[in-house]
């Protein structure tokens, strides 16, 4: 084994070459020990005890030579290799030092048959010093990774468990507060007739940062369920959820024409945050729509493996400076896209679906989401049900 200036080891991730070596160069010993003995002595070659000395060395080389194709090809960390190589001289001086006090007790007839003794004992200790060795390493390894599970898993609780609690307080706290805000500019705007324009303007900009605020708080709560780890997904009436969503599209906002296309019924996999997607879509091609007459075209396309829904506007396009990032989480406030599209995204990775925009010019954009078909199941199941109780609401 080489060693740096410093006595740092340099050669540990060559182990298993060396190992891969020894087996080798024991077998030539062995080949080249019954070339010699044959030439000396013809007879010694069917002697019983050579025979049973090469027939029990043999599992023993292939073993080391095999240790170390193993060794380069398992997951055990390359820092277990210098105790598995020392289990292998352990066992090796060990055993040999154990037969050569035999061989002093027992003298050997020849030297010949005193060589064969100690190789066999080379083998056979180093062989067993080594199966202990990569056992050892082996449960180490083991014991290692289940603690590093376990620290992962305190860690996701703990991470989880304070999500929550920030969760709470955004709910509780900031949420409470925007309501408050909202309720009471809004009473004021509608009452006090003697406000002057400029008043009212200011009014109506609290009122509308203390919307996007609530929307946003909701939108992080999604998040979270989204990162949660309790995934259980089952086949739901897309078709019902979309019509739902563009009904309370049309309920909840003024001068828009909406066209959709939606068949009776069509089935994907997913549970009771993907009305969310549509939402939020249907949402973004309102909100940044600045057409005299907002115009949002839905489209629901069934095919055999997925589900086609395209969402588009008549507005005035998205930016380029956006196109890249469209998807990504928001680090600035400069985007005008907020938390909505990065939500979409995510609620559509978790119905292993796509979200794309197909195009977008000063005519309109056009989103496209994917999600993989299913087959309805007789009964229907729990998210289903409430979901179609949340539809015909």
């Amino acid at each position: 084994m080489r060693w740096s200036p410093d006595g740092s080891v340099l050669s540990r991730d060559r182990i298993p070459a060396y190992l891969i070596g020894s087996g080798l160069l024991l077998a030539v010993v062995v080949l080249g020990e019954t070339v010699l003995l044959y030439a000396f002595d013809p007879n010694s070659v069917d002697d019983a005890e050579f025979l049973v000395g090469v027939l029990t060395t043999m599992p023993f080389l292939i073993g080391i030579t095999y240790a170390g194709y193993w060794l380069r090809s398992s997951a055990l960390s390359s820092t277990r290799y210098p105790r598995i190589a020392g289990w292998c001289l352990g066992g090796l001086l060990t055993f040999l030092l154990v037969n050569v006090l035999l061989m002093s007790v027992v003298p050997p007839d020849s030297w010949l048959v005193a060589f064969s003794w100690g190789r066999w004992a080379v083998t056979v200790g180093a062989g067993t010093g080594l199966l202990i060795g990569c056992l050892e390493g082996r449960a180490i390894e083991r014991a290692l990774s289940a603690e590093r599970a376990a620290l992962r898993t305190e860690h996701v609780e703990a991470q989880r468990d304070y999500l929550d609690y920030l969760n709470g307080i955004l709910r509780h706290e900031v949420l409470n507060t925007a309501t408050v805000i909202n309720g009471y500019a809004s009473q004021v705007l509608e009452e006090e007739s003697s406000l002057d324009d400029r008043s009212r303007r200011w009014l109506e900009i609290v009122i509308d940062h203390s919307e996007d605020m609530s929307t946003v708080i909701d939108d992080v709560r999604i998040l979270l369920q989204t990162t949660d780890g309790n995934v259980r997904l089952e086949p739901v009436d897309a078709a019902r959820v979309v019509r739902a969503e563009v009904r309370k599209l049309e309920n909840g906002r003024e001068g828009i024409d909406v066209e959709a296309s939606i068949p009776s019924a069509v089935f994907v996999r997913a549970d009771d945050l993907l009305p969310r997607i549509f939402a939020n879509l249907l949402s973004n091609a309102v909100e940044h729509n600045d057409a005299a007459t907002p115009r949002v075209t839905v489209t629901v396309e069934p095919g055999p493996d997925t589900v086609r829904f395209e969402i588009a506007d008549n507005g005035p396009g998205i930016p380029d400076s956006e196109l890249d990032s469209l998807f990504d989480r928001v680090e600035s406030h400069g985007s005008t896209h907020g938390l909505g599209l990065y939500l979409v995204d995510q609620l559509v990775t978790r119905y292993d679906g796509a979200v794309e925009l197909v195009d977008t010019g000063p005519e309109g954009s056009r989103f496209a989401v994917e999600l993989p078909a299913v087959s309805p199941e007789r009964d229907g199941s729990p998210e289903e049900r409430g979901l179609a109780a949340l539809s015909s609401e």
